[in-house]
């Protein structure tokens, strides 16, 4: 658990703007789907490439936000600054539900439950529904501002000036589940050597996920 701890940083701030409404009412959403017999890492990843499908976001944004956000683990959590992992779905749950504490970010994309998922809902920990809500919230504010560097940022409820390190610490991932994409790359072109601790993060974890099944 040290090691995999050590490979991981959470997304900063990931989906932590309280302002902005979800696109969909994702407790709402069709049945989540089966995930029984895939680990939480290979669940998040086939989650989050299928909704970059559904949703029509460029291959690999979603899988490298996943990537830069909970290390591709369905059930990570990040409870007051600190990352938990259970293994399983149920204990996850159990976890998020008996927490008190003001600042807690959970599964695949890291949603902010205390302003996503309140009343103690747990859908944030199955991949299939955090992953469609995460791909139509993207999408909405592509829709919106015609960016998706914007995107990303309102993802982030971040300033719009801090765009180049959240939007390139996303490329950098981004460069390891989708490496013909062209996503952000000018926009990170000078960025190379800052992000390339980063990228061989999002590789290591990667293989994980691939190998887990």
């Amino acid at each position: 658990m040290a090691a995999l701890a050590g490979l991981l940083a959470f997304g900063t701030v990931a989906c932590a703007q309280a302002e902005a409404p979800a696109p969909v009412n994702a407790a709402a959403t069709a049945a989540a789907e089966p995930d029984e017999g895939l680990s939480p890492r290979t669940a998040c990843l086939e989650a989050a490439r299928l909704a970059e499908r559904k949703h029509g976001l460029p291959e690999g944004l979603l899988v490298g936000i996943a990537l830069n956000e909970s290390g591709l683990h369905a059930h990570a959590l990040n409870i007051a600054g600190r990352a938990y992992y259970p293994d399983s779905r149920e204990e996850a749950r159990r976890l998020l539900r008996s927490t008190r504490a003001g600042y807690v970010m959970a599964g695949c994309v890291q949603v902010n439950a205390r302003v996503h998922a309140r009343g103690g809902e747990t859908w944030p920990l199955d991949p299939w529904r955090a992953t469609d809500w995460a791909a139509g919230y993207l999408r909405q504010h592509y829709d919106t501002y015609g960016d998706w560097g914007m995107a990303v940022v309102r993802w982030h409820g971040g300033n719009p000036r801090m765009m180049t390190r959240l939007v390139c610490r996303v490329r950098s991932k981004i460069e390891v589940v989708a490496p013909d994409s062209g996503i952000f790359a000018e926009r990170c072109r000078g960025t190379a050597a800052q992000m390339a601790r980063f990228r061989e993060n999002g590789r290591a974890l990667l293989e994980l996920a691939e190998a887990a099944n």
